[in-house]
């Protein structure tokens, strides 16, 4: 049997289609960006045996709202971090959600842009580790991404936007599955400084 192999052309071209469809959804889903997070159907307390101050979102994937002020353009500020603990088993667990500070980077999908990551690092194996990461051009969230990890003590994802000058923080939250069937928790929106790229 013979095998075709497409040539560039439709790989552009898919490419070119899914750089609209990114545009078209971020948007669409601009004003519900926009809105800072409350307590309400979208949001629940923290489960049984955690310390998070945050909601659980049952299943949900909702973009990460802009919701607070990060530090001044060109500062280099120290970088924001989150904890909760909770337990696997007879075993307390500390997971810390720390968004990194925006880079510009070369290669890539766009040839080169702005790039911002986010990690979760615990302390014991834990079920689920689920991060979203988005980056936020003058406070107006650009791009997202999540990622989810098991069994695992580190969980991370990374966003990519195409270069244009700015000022830029990342933004991350993050859900912790503490084990099979277990409870669930949510790691708050969390900023990283800001930096003018």
């Amino acid at each position: 049997m013979t095998r075709v192999r497409p040539s560039g052309k439709p790989r552009a071209l898919a490419a070119l289609v899914a750089i609209a469809v990114s545009a078209a959804l971020l948007a669409v889903a601009g004003p519900t960006q926009a809105a800072p997070r409350t307590a309400g159907a979208d949001a629940a307390q923290p489960a049984a045996g955690s310390s998070a101050t945050g909601g659980v979102r049952a299943g949900r994937l909702a973009p990460l709202s802009p919701g607070a002020t990060g530090v001044s353009a060109g500062s280099s500020g120290t970088l924001a971090s989150t904890s909760v603990t909770g337990t696997v088993g007879s075993i307390t667990v500390t997971c810390t959600l720390t968004p990194s500070t925006p880079f510009v980077y070369y290669g890539g999908p766009y040839g080169g842009g702005e790039e911002g990551l986010a990690s979760v690092q615990c302390t014991y194996p834990v079920y689920a580790i689920q991060v979203e990461v988005a980056l936020f051009r003058y406070g107006t969230q650009v791009t997202y991404n999540t990622k989810t990890a098991y069994s695992t003590v580190l969980g991370t994802v990374d966003t990519e936007y195409p270069r244009y000058t700015g000022e830029y923080k990342t933004g991350a939250d993050a859900f912790i599955t503490w084990n099979y069937g277990g409870p669930t928790t949510f790691i708050p929106l969390t900023f990283s400084n800001s930096v003018y790229l």
